[in-house]
């Protein structure tokens, strides 16, 4: 028996009608006629209600969502001056047209011609406005009644406006089940790559990314949507989760994904070790099931290298050795040959009339072929009896300069724009920098020196950072975001001595208050942000710490509503890049949050 979605308490009668009234006068025409058909039509008057208070119906009738020509760095507009030197991504597409609207830079005549060889509206849109202000439009995803796959919600319209957030962004984070597949199926009623387990997990998933939600930080809330989807996923996956299904394996990499971002993967580990434990029951990585159509062929080879890629970002984000040592046997097939293996995001920025494509095929392709390289240096460097010497490292390195080299065009650093992309070169010089810091101090005849590789690495994380902020801004939810986020910062608070330069102390500043502006921004979306905000405030000197709260306006109730986090942290990620193994303790999350997490703003000078 399905009921109705509402994330508060039951509205009173009266009261909703009352509302509803309101709207109907206030509203524009087309808007009031939109909401008189939902009740023609049977919806329950308090989930129209309700749906406008979720923002549904508000994001249709704005006439103009987000569409800001480039966003400004707090506290220091001006991008530093040691990032100028030598960087590929200086001279991308993205930084170009940012700098076409730097309130420092005078009107240019030669702006109409860059902004012509940019192409169509649609390809510029990617450069000129962030990728929260376009909407996805998928016809599988309008024909879907996602309600017939859960008991949470009757709120179809609120539900696919839920997945189509999650696809626009967090989805390529994990890309866990192919699109197509999964909507075909939901749409169906199949079970081949579609079942009930998949759309509640995915749904709490959605949830979290979805910006009317104003509570979806508060994973522990029973009265949010996100905590009902979660429960009831955690109940079917109790049933299911011995039994060896594809959809159950891609469950399982959502349920971890879901416990990383409320800072738990402690309690989320169990599920991605399920899944990998599934996924060699179905024998996904190495063996074809004969007889099989060419449809459930290709799910099943996307399932093998979604569960592959998951386990090789684990492996590396938590410094362990991979559970699957080896990539799937199935070729990766180019995107411009067999895009549907892949399947496409396409959507409509505001004032465009025609559709964009998120390039996912490409993405997909790119960063699979990278976490085979990420995957092996992490067997090499985390398996009981082994280490990574300063010649495995520049093989490592050889592999990685042969992958960047190759790189299909969207994906090169002069075209490089959305998230998922900008996402894979900072991945790229992640590896590089946890490769080679270890090995700093050695002095080597290879060229380049593990100093200039460390020195580069770290360079050009923060100009993507910042390239990224520039365009998309810090606001809209994207978990991989904090990575480099808490990199960077660790960084300029190491940096900051009493013996360093005031020039230098200016430009680590500006960067680390830039980078706390985005934990702040990325803690109302979930709740690992706000644990890394609180270490990250937590090692400021007093000074930052002044400049944090005059740059950004925070008032001591928003940075810190209470004394301590409102629920615990149980994560064993190293926030930072870890140079010896015996340090690794200094680096868990929830070390630092023992020793950092408390500190109140007000009681800094």
């Amino acid at each position: 028996m399905s009921t109705l979605c509402s994330t508060s308490s039951p509205i009173p009668r009266s009261t909703v009608y009352e509302e509803l009234i309101g709207l109907l006068r206030n509203l524009p025409d087309r808007d009031s006629q939109d909401i008189l058909q939902r009740l023609r039509s049977g919806t329950d008057p308090e989930s129209v209600l309700n749906q406008v208070q979720a923002g549904n119906l508000l994001l249709q009738m704005a006439v103009v969502p987000e569409t800001r020509l480039r966003y400004e760095f707090p506290y220091r507009s001006e991008m530093p001056i040691e990032l100028n030197l030598n960087s590929p991504y200086l001279n991308s597409l993205v930084y170009e047209a940012a700098s076409l609207y730097s309130p420092d830079r005078p009107p240019d005549p030669s702006s109409s011609s860059f902004l012509a060889s940019l192409g169509s509206e649609e390809q510029r849109s990617h450069y000129l406005k962030p990728f929260h202000a376009a909407q996805v439009v998928d016809p599988l995803l309008s024909d879907v009644k996602v309600s017939a796959w859960t008991s949470i919600c009757d709120d179809d319209d609120l539900m696919r406006d839920l997945l189509g957030v999650l696809f626009r962004c967090e989805y390529q984070f994990t890309a866990a089940f192919h699109k197509d597949l999964f909507l075909e199926d939901m749409a169906a009623r199949r079970k081949d790559f579609c079942s009930s387990l998949l759309v509640n997990v995915t749904l709490a998933y959605a949830c979290v990314c979805y910006p009317r939600f104003s509570n979806r930080v508060e994973y522990w809330n029973p009265n949010t949507l996100a905590y009902r989807f979660m429960a009831e996923a955690k109940r079917l996956w109790e049933l299911e989760a011995t039994v060896p299904r594809i959809t159950t394996v891609q469950a399982g990499i959502l349920f971890a994904v879901y416990h990383n971002l409320c800072g738990l993967d402690e309690i989320g580990k169990p599920y991605r070790i399920q899944a990998v434990v599934l996924a060699k029951q179905l024998r996904l990585f190495d063996t074809a099931v004969d007889g099989q159509s060419d449809r459930l062929r290709r799910g099943r080879q996307h399932a093998a290298w979604a569960m592959y890629n998951w386990e090789a970002l684990s492996a590396f984000s938590f410094m362990l050795s991979p559970l699957i040592k080896e990539p799937p046997r199935w070729p990766l097939p180019d995107p411009a040959k067999d895009p549907s293996w892949y399947g496409e995001i396409w959507v409509n920025y505001p004032l465009n009339h025609g559709l964009s494509p998120m390039y996912l095929g490409e993405v997909i392709r790119a960063r699979s072929q990278f976490r085979i390289i990420m995957n092996e240096f992490c067997d090499a460097a985390y398996s009981e009896g082994s280490k990574v010497d300063i010649n495995l490292a520049y093989q490592f390195l050889e592999q990685t300069e042969e992958w960047y080299n190759n790189l299909p065009e969207s994906l090169t650093p002069r075209k490089i724009v959305l998230p998922g992309q900008l996402q894979l070169h900072m991945y790229y010089h992640h590896l590089l920098l946890t490769i080679f810091e270890p090995l700093h101090d050695m002095t080597v005849k290879q060229e380049p020196s593990p100093q200039k590789i460390v020195a580069d690495a770290k360079k050009n994380i923060q100009t993507l950072v910042r390239l990224y902020y520039l365009r998309h801004g810090f606001e809209a939810m994207d978990l991989f975001i904090v990575i480099p986020l808490m990199l960077i910062g660790y960084d300029c608070i190491d940096d900051i001595k009493e013996d360093t330069s005031k020039e230098q102390i200016e430009s680590l500043q500006s960067t680390l208050i830039l980078i706390a502006h985005g934990l702040y921004s990325q803690r109302r979306n979930h709740y690992l942000a706000q644990a890394l905000f609180r270490v990250i405030r937590g090692r400021m000197r007093p000074q930052e710490i002044g400049l944090l709260k005059n740059s950004m306006a925070l008032e001591k109730y928003e940075v810190d509503p209470e004394p301590e986090m409102a629920v615990a942290v149980r994560s064993h990620w190293p926030v930072s890049v870890v140079k010896k193994q015996e340090d690794m303790e200094s680096h868990i999350l929830t070390n630092l949050i023992e020793t950092y997490g408390s500190l109140n703003v007000e009681e800094i000078p």
